[in-house]
């Protein structure tokens, strides 16, 4: 193990995650085919995972360099040999001498400060404005709570019956070594307990037979319930996970408008929907701005996937955590979400308005914002089961959320208008 190596592979991993604003996965993937992780004399998935835990424990580190540094600008260099330091003490391992000199230069205070973490933002590695926004609209041991949960990521599996029986996919899993646990109601659904390698490393999931998809995810597509012969709108398709889905609940016999910004990302979908088992015959694929789109038919239902914060889907991937260091994405977002609410509602009789947020700015708030323009359609209880809202807005008990400590999923808005 060479630790210079692994703390400049996890430096530079945060790096690209800052500049470029990407996932961990595609940041680790650049630093190493950029500068190289063989240095590092790790297994390359031991030091991605490591990659992760580092990303995910951002807030705390910068909380530790503030409290015991006397510098006021920390390098990412620096804030990698931190982590490193508690990785190898929270291991039980033997620091690295070099190591351990380097971080008491820097933070000489360091093992006092460790012990002495009051603040929950810190101790969690949040941003301290997402914990206070969260304080406001539910008690301080919930919020701690949740933030707890999405530190763990719980993976779901979704078997596509487009493409194999229910039976014959948990049977192939079983002898995969693969512990889950079903769904209660969802028996296309399950939770993976205990995996002997990667989902994504799996015959099942390589040809499409399984999907990894959240649960809050599956949910918003129940909410929608489509059923054969509908003309569906989904705004803001891609990647097509829901889309997929939305064709494997009626089993092919929906015709879906799948529209996005990216032409790419529409060209990836199709061929991603291809491998799912889809009829792409019914799925038309439409370039555009769904806040803008003009449509000569009402559909049945639209879905609006919003483009959120992400804030939900923390579990899933700590960079999000770094990229909400702008505490001003949310507003931002929440804008681009009632434009498209608002113009969905122009063509559809029902919608399904989701974002992965558990910020009410891009939920209670967003829909509370389009009823208050006096639209023809009213809130309806999506009737899955999920959580309320949350309370300090009217509308709490006709929305729902996936709430990640109660729900065991990602922290989902959920949300029915119709006419």
């Amino acid at each position: 193990m060479n630790v210079d190596s692994i703390a400049m592979v996890l430096a530079n991993t945060l790096y690209v995650i800052e500049k470029k604003r990407i996932s961990t996965r595609r940041a680790f993937s650049y630093v190493c085919k950029r500068y190289g992780c063989g240095k590092a004399l790790l297994d390359r998935e031991f030091l991605f995972k490591l990659a992760l835990k580092f990303i995910s424990n951002y807030y705390m580190l910068l909380y530790l360099a503030e409290r015991g540094s006397k510098v006021r600008r920390y390098s990412h260099r620096m804030l990698a040999r931190l982590f490193l330091y508690t990785w190898f003490l929270e291991e039980g391992r033997k620091v690295d001498s070099k190591l351990r000199k380097g971080v008491k230069r820097d933070v000489p205070s360091i093992d006092e400060i460790l012990g002495s973490i009051e603040e929950p933002w810190a101790r969690l590695s949040y941003p301290k404005w997402l914990f206070d926004r969260l304080t406001k609209v539910m008690p301080i041991d919930e919020a701690v709570d949740m933030l707890s949960a999405m530190n763990r990521r719980v993976v779901w599996v979704r078997i596509n019956t487009l493409r194999i029986d229910v039976d014959k996919a948990l049977h192939e899993l079983e002898k995969n070594g693969i512990v889950y646990e079903a769904e209660k109601g969802i028996p296309f659904l399950v939770r993976i307990v205990k995996s002997r390698a990667p989902i994504r490393r799996l015959d099942l999931f390589k040809n499409g037979s399984i999907i990894v998809q959240d649960k809050a995810s599956v949910l918003t597509v129940i909410a929608l319930r489509p059923e054969p012969g509908m003309l569906i709108y989904d705004f803001a398709a891609a990647p097509g996970i829901k889309t997929s889905l939305i064709m494997q609940l009626t089993e092919n016999r929906a015709r879906v408008i799948a529209v996005d910004l990216s032409r790419r990302r529409l060209e990836v979908m199709r061929l991603l929907l291809q491998r799912y088992g889809v009829d792409v015959s019914r799925v038309d694929f439409v370039l555009g701005d769904s806040r803008f789109l003009s449509l000569s038919r009402r559909s049945d239902a639209t879905l609006i996937d919003a483009p959120c914060s992400s804030s939900g889907a923390l579990s899933k991937d700590p960079a999000v955590k770094v990229i909400l260091r702008d505490s001003g994405i949310p507003k931002r977002m929440s804008e681009i979400q009632r434009s498209l609410l608002i113009n969905a509602l122009k063509y559809s009789e029902r919608v399904t308005y989701a974002t992965c947020s558990v910020l009410p700015d891009e939920g209670e708030e967003v829909i509370e914002y389009v009823l208050k323009k006096g639209v023809e359609h009213r809130l309806v209880d999506p009737a899955i089961p999920a959580s309320r809202g949350y309370r300090a807005y009217s509308i709490w008990d006709s929305v729902r959320r996936t709430l990640p400590h109660i729900d065991n999923s990602e922290g989902f808005f959920i949300a029915n208008l119709e006419k």
